[in-house]
């Protein structure tokens, strides 16, 4: 990581309300350390400037229905509850939210979200995302899980949340009295990067869901310099598993902007994946990339990747080809 000299430059260009790190989080942050797993997550640095990286790489503006409901996969959508974040991670690939005025989910928004899904009765789950949707009150959250709940053709109800990790004391009996009441199954997502993310707050708060009988999965973000290496995510995936959180997916990093330079190489990121072996399937999660064109990938049998320049080009065993950026040097 580079010096913090550059960072009044830094301030001055990007706007000092960037940066968001919550107290919890900051806690467990070595400060001596520039190269701390937990601070480069969530401090910024002179890289963010650079004019690299993909606006929307995930092409989630094509499949919005109104400002807060993507609809881009058949038997899925996702509801963006508010734009408001415990802490802002420095490779969020939503960071245009950030630019906007504050908002939060209101009456109207549900109203439309759920005359759609009674209209589109394939949409099985919905993934309540934003921003945080913990950052919602209790009451606001349970009336939006309430309404959900009257719609006959949804299954489930996911909450994509980093309040584990960034805001453990979230996690309270009002909360779990909201997720235990919920008509339909509700399922808890959360995002841990490092091992060193579970201290003992988010290790109480992790016990109460799951004692709760709230199904409890995680997601990480594959990031160079900081978890891209493979003793990093077996210890991160053994800690998980070991408090009854199910490692779910691991995400390569996507190329948005200011975000370019914690992308790993796609190929390094198949090599890490590889290195896993015959590890335990509970402990594994599903290895999973964006691809422009196609949507959610976890390359398998039949697809073949090659590197050319610039780029990788990948062809489905149906012959489809798609191009995906290298990383940037």
């Amino acid at each position: 990581m580079k010096s913090d000299l550059h960072k009044k430059d830094l301030t001055k260009n990007v706007g000092s309300n960037y940066l968001l790190i919550p107290k919890s989080f900051a806690r467990r942050v070595d400060w001596n350390l520039l190269g701390d797993p937990l601070r480069m997550q969530v401090v910024p640095v002179p890289d963010e400037l650079e004019p690299i990286g993909v606006f929307d790489f995930s092409e989630e503006r094509k499949f919005m229905k109104g400002r807060a409901l993507i609809h881009k996969y058949p038997d899925r959508a996702v509801l963006l509850a508010t734009n408001q974040c415990f802490g802002h991670c420095r490779f969020c690939f939503r960071k245009q939210l950030w630019n906007e005025p504050a908002w939060m989910i209101s009456d109207s928004d549900i109203k439309i979200i759920v005359s759609y899904l009674l209209q589109h009765d394939e949409i099985k789950e919905v993934i309540v995302s934003g921003g945080d949707p913990l950052v919602l009150s209790d009451n606001h959250l349970e009336k939006l899980i309430k309404r959900l709940g009257r719609v006959p053709g949804l299954d489930l109800i996911r909450i994509a949340s980093r309040a584990l990790c960034f805001q453990p004391g979230r996690i309270n009996l009002g909360l779990i009295r909201v997720l235990r009441n919920s008509k339909k199954q509700v399922w808890f997502i959360s995002h841990f990067n490092h091992p060193a993310e579970l201290g003992p707050e988010t290790r109480v708060a992790a016990k109460k869901l799951i004692a709760a009988g709230i199904p409890v999965l995680s997601q990480a973000v594959l990031l160079k310099g900081i978890n891209d290496r493979v003793e990093i995510l077996l210890a991160l995936f053994r800690e998980l598993a070991g408090l009854g959180i199910k490692p779910y997916q691991l995400f390569q990093c996507d190329p948005a902007p200011g975000a370019a330079h914690f992308v790993t190489e796609l190929s390094d990121s198949l090599k890490i994946v590889e290195k896993f072996g015959k590890v335990s399937g509970i402990i594994l999660p599903r290895f999973a990339l964006e691809l422009p064109g196609y949507g959610k990938l976890s390359p398998g049998p039949g697809w073949k990747i090659t590197r050319q320049t610039g780029s990788y080009r990948l062809v489905s065993p149906e012959g489809r080809s798609f191009r995906y950026p290298a990383a940037k040097k």
